[in-house]
This record gives structure tokens, sequence and C-alpha cells, in this order.
């Protein structure tokens, strides 16, 4: 939802994950796009909290900060302030992205269909991120039918330093919803990860989330726990 000024908390309560997950699969900002741009000159705020749970001990919160702005009807730029609370308990610093989500300017198929394209770079500390830079190609088509919502990301990731630099990963993810009401739907959200397009399946790793959105006037709220 984008209005004069969008406010959008992401909140995965209970992301339970194995410790040795797949290079690509991202720590902070769990979340499937939409195909959705902030309309020209409007300013908008996302906040990411997540918990990584292992074996029922917290391991580390995240929260991130990411503003982004409507550069035009169809263009929205980005970036992220990334967060950590340790396990010891000490604040950290856990990297910035900067990204350049497009879309198409019509939707299709009688205003169901979406068709965006998110491009992303990052320079993360070595010790969430051990090759430190890199980024993603995230083609999203998303479809609204009624009260059903879905939304599909093929996530290419693509590490610039390390054994793996310049192979494209394949990191999917996938949502769908059902409203309950105008303002609340309930569904699920799907993420994978499964390693070098030039090597499939030598990595896999899988998350499984219930999620449940809220939408006001000017906000939106985005909850899910599960497990992978």
């Amino acid at each position: 939802m984008y209005g004069a000024a969008v406010l959008r908390a992401c909140v995965v309560a209970a992301a339970i994950v194995v410790p040795a997950i797949a290079h690509a699969q991202d720590a902070f900002e769990i979340q499937v796009y939409d195909a959705q741009t902030a309309a020209r000159g409007e300013p908008g705020l996302e906040l990411h909290l997540n918990q990584h749970v292992n074996e029922g001990a917290v391991n580390e919160t995240h929260l991130t900060f990411e503003p982004h702005y409507g550069l035009a009807a169809w263009a929205e730029l980005g970036g992220y302030f990334q967060t950590a609370v340790t396990t010891t308990g000490d604040l950290a610093y856990a990297g910035v992205k900067l990204r350049l989500k497009l879309r198409r300017p019509q939707r299709a198929w009688d205003d169901r269909i979406g068709l965006a394209i998110n491009g992303e770079i990052s320079a993360v500390p070595s010790r969430f991120e051990p090759q430190v830079w890199g980024g993603e190609i995230r083609p999203i088509i998303d479809l609204t039918a009624g009260r059903l919502y879905a939304s599909f990301n093929p996530i290419l990731a693509v590490e610039l330093r390390g054994d793996v630099a310049g192979h494209p990963q394949l990191e999917p993810a996938a949502k769908i919803t059902m409203k309950l009401t105008e303002a609340m739907a309930i569904g699920a959200e799907a993420y994978g990860a499964f390693g070098p397009l030039d090597d499939l399946g030598s990595e896999h790793a899988s998350r499984l989330l219930g999620v449940l959105d809220v939408s006001g006037d000017w906000w939106d709220l985005n909850i899910g726990g599960g497990y992978g």
C-alpha cells in the first residue's frame, strides 16, 4: 500500500533457522516483494524486525531500516541500514544496501498481474556475510484476483568475492494470501536457496512462514512466524 507517506513494518516473530544456511538467503530482510512502486516524489520507510531461533533459544535479533523514494510513477529508489543484537547483547552494525525497483507502468490481464524488477548491491560486514560484497536481481510477478493475492520472486543473488563470485545463485521466494477484510489478510510465505545456477542442488535451505497482513490509511504491518 502506498500513500503520501508509507510506514511498513515487517515483523518475523520466530523465524527458526538451521545453523548452516545457503550463501544467498537473506537473514535481515525476510520479505516477498510486490510489483508496486511508490508514486513520484513520495517517501516511505519500512522496518524489518526478526529473531532467529535455534533449538529453542533466541540466536540473534535483526532490525533493518529501509527508506525509499518514488523517482517516477514506475521507479523507486531504496536503501537499507542493518543492525543486529548479538547473542552477547551487543548492538552491531550489519551493513548497508542500495536498491532500484522498476515496474511495468500498466498492470496486465484487466489489472490483475503486475510485473517489476529489483536490483540491489550490498556491503555487509564479514561476521554476517563472509564475502562482504554482493547483489541480487529480483524479478517480480504478482497477481490480484478478488480476495486472493500471490507474488513470486525468482531471485538471482550474486556474491562479488569468494569461490562462487559471479555465479548467480537461485533463491526463489513466494507469497499467497487471502483477504479476510479490506484491511486484513492471512496466508503463507516460502523462501528457498539452491546454490549457483551452474551447480543447482549443491546447497539447500528453506523457510516457511504463516503470515498476517494488516493495513491502515498510511501504514502496513506484516507479521510472520515459521520454520526453516
